[in-house]
């Protein structure tokens, strides 16, 4: 799992090249219409961000092949030729374009035909004359059956079934890859909704309002806890004294972070927003009860102030002595919540 991670883009790789993989499958079984639909799901794919340009031409190539096998030949053209922009020297855009150009010049007839099986399209190869595309034992190839095409179709077969097999055996790798991707990130998202059900069970008390989010828990005060300035009240006290054992008991089976939220309430005269100095005050008084009677540390908190429009309650004349108050965002160490 080393060289697999969360990147937007690496994952973005992955999908094309499983896509791909279906298409090709979809193609070798004569379903010329859902290996269509596959790649056309994939939208444009030369764009400047898109990952994985061998994919990308692979893609390309067997969206021309599968348009040339249902006689769409402008549009196979449009998608070798966006091949041979991406990569001039690639042989299958090359030898379907000379096919192409013989066909639209008069010197070949469009006749697309199915094979199922390997034996029919060597046969087909050495009848010549066969101006399609065949599924070939596994893959789509071009069979140019002009002059002298007998051998090297059958050459071409033979490097596209080996191809194939490389496709599919990536296919079978890139498909464990993901579902042990996507089996990390539901056993992480186990692992942390349990550890924020433990922290919201444990500090459950009288007086503290539990706020579950996804990623954190946030405890509120349903009175403020401090009368003014940053003198704090004996309930208040009491309350983060309480806090301060239970996180400590808390933190030996479910290690967490504590963000202590200082809050004030915007005064005549003063700043309306942007934080206040007795809102920092104010966390930090809240820290020292919260590590007087526990094995927790100052340095154990985060401190911050708040917004003074931001407080826990709406910021009216009324709410104003329940916003003289600290918020805990508590948060379990690990990996964060998968979006």
């Amino acid at each position: 799992m080393s060289e697999v991670t969360d990147n937007p883009v690496d994952a973005r790789a992955l999908h094309l090249q499983l896509a791909v993989n279906r298409a090709h499958s979809a193609a070798r079984g004569g379903d010329l219409d859902l290996a269509a639909r596959l790649l056309d799901e994939l939208g444009e794919l030369d764009g400047p961000g898109e990952p994985g340009r061998a994919t990308v031409v692979a893609a390309l190539n067997l969206r021309a092949k599968v348009h040339a096998q249902r006689g769409e030949l402008p549009e196979a053209d449009a998608c070798w030729s966006r091949v041979e922009a991406l990569a001039p020297d690639d042989p299958d855009a090359a030898a379907g374009r000379r096919t192409l150009a013989k066909i639209a010049a008069g010197r070949r007839h469009a006749r697309p035909v199915v094979h199922t099986g390997r034996v029919a399209v060597i046969a087909g190869a050495l009848a010549a004359t066969v101006a399609g595309v065949a599924l070939i034992g596994g893959g789509v190839q071009l069979i140019d059956g002009g002059e002298g095409g007998g051998s090297g179709s059958v050459a071409e077969a033979d490097k596209g079934s080996e191809r194939l097999s490389e496709e599919s055996r990536r296919a079978d790798e890139l498909k464990a890859r993901l579902a042990a991707i996507e089996g990390d990130r539901t056993a992480d998202a186990e692992q942390r909704d349990s550890a924020l059900d433990e922290v919201a069970k444990q500090l459950a008390m009288p007086g503290v309002e539990i706020r579950r989010h996804a990623g954190d828990v946030r405890l509120v005060f349903r009175t403020g806890v401090f009368p003014y300035d940053s003198v704090i009240g004996p309930e208040g006290a009491e309350a983060l004294t309480e806090i301060g054992r239970r996180l400590a008991d808390l933190s030996a089976g479910t290690p967490v972070e504590t963000t202590v939220v200082g809050h004030s309430v915007a005064v005549p005269g003063g700043a309306p927003s942007g934080g206040s100095v007795v809102a920092l005050n104010r966390a930090r008084v809240a820290a020292q009860y919260l590590a007087q009677d526990s094995d927790l540390r100052l340095t154990d908190f985060r401190l911050v102030s708040a917004d003074q429009r931001r407080g826990p309650f709406p910021a009216t004349a009324a709410n104003a002595p329940r916003n003289r108050t600290v918020t805990l965002l508590i948060t379990p160490k690990g990996p964060p919540p998968t979006p």
